[in-house]
């Protein structure tokens, strides 16, 4: 339409709506509820007192809209701007907060180091305090082991020293350890070998004898035994000679009597009459004639006089 028809023709009603007014009031342009009013069919507005048409308005907010489009440009820019000084705050943030995350691990991790280290101090510590324990108890130990060492040698020595004095026998090392308690215990052994050999030899004789001295006893089986044995209050020796002596007139009397000599054994046997160097010169003159007897009692005699003392 052509702008010489604008004022001839009539305008057309509003086709504004109920939802129209609605986006006013959302958008902040109609504040009040009867802000608005819908005009009637008239071709020339005339409004209610205190309405104005809105065409008013819009021109007015169009008029504005030049001037907000320039203040929205700079708010713009120095929107930009502040949102990259927040990026970079907050990437000087992010930064911050790594180091003092990196800070806080580092201290926890300096704590632990500084634990670590006072459990070690503490270990090394202990450990010192039980080594200084374990030399002292080995120092204790050696101290009652030599003396230990030094009571057992004194012991074996004086062992060594009763079989000297009883066996007259020292003997000496062709090889010595040199070492106190070991060559003690080596005399020992020479003593103790010493000793074994006597005692079988001892146990030999003792044995052998047994049956002529003891003839109705049984052998004892242990050495000791045997040995006491032949060590009785009373001589021994004497006792056997004497058995022997009884066995000896008995034979010779039973050989007399053998002879068919008449004897006055009562004279024989009264021998207080006969002094003792006579009683010595007699028996030295029959032992002529001993032999022979000795052989038919079954008695081998030595080659060698006879010592024996004779007793009256």
């Amino acid at each position: 339409m052509a702008a010489a028809d604008l004022g001839a023709a009539e305008w057309e009603r509003s086709k504004i709506t109920n939802q129209d007014l609605n986006l006013l009031k959302k958008l902040g342009i109609t504040k009040k509820p009867k802000a608005v009013c819908f005009p009637s069919e008239e071709s020339y507005p005339t409004p209610p007192m205190g309405y104005r048409p809105m065409i008013k308005e819009l021109l007015r907010i169009g008029a504005q809209f030049v001037g907000y489009r320039d203040y929205a440009s700079k708010t713009e820019e120095k929107l930009a701007e502040a949102n990259e000084r927040a990026d970079t705050l907050a990437q000087k943030l992010e930064q911050c907060e790594e180091a003092c995350k990196k800070a806080e691990s580092d201290a926890v991790e300096a704590r632990q180091e500084a634990d670590k280290a006072k459990a070690d101090a503490a270990g090394v510590e202990d450990l010192r305090k039980r080594v200084h324990d374990a030399e002292t108890s080995l120092s204790d130990h050696i101290t009652a082991q030599s003396s230990r060492e030094a009571a057992i040698t004194k012991r074996i020595k004086t062992q060594s020293r009763r079989f000297v004095n009883r066996t007259s026998q020292e003997f000496e090392l062709e090889n010595p350890d040199n070492d106190s308690l070991l060559d003690a215990v080596s005399f020992l052994e020479f003593h103790g070998t010493e000793a074994r050999e006597g005692m079988d030899e001892a146990k030999a004789g003792l044995s052998k004898l047994f049956p002529y001295f003891f003839p109705k006893k049984e052998e004892p089986a242990t050495f000791l035994g045997l040995a006491k044995c032949f060590n009785p209050p009373e001589d021994l020796g004497l006792k056997m000679r004497h058995e022997n002596m009884k066995v000896v007139v008995e034979s010779t009397v039973a050989l007399v009597a053998d002879s068919q000599q008449t004897i006055d054994w009562a004279k024989v046997g009264d021998t207080e009459q006969i002094e003792q160097a006579r009683w010595r010169s007699l028996i030295k003159a029959a032992k002529l004639n001993t032999k022979k007897i000795l052989a038919y009692l079954g008695i081998k005699p030595s080659s060698t006089p006879s010592s024996s003392r004779p007793e009256v």
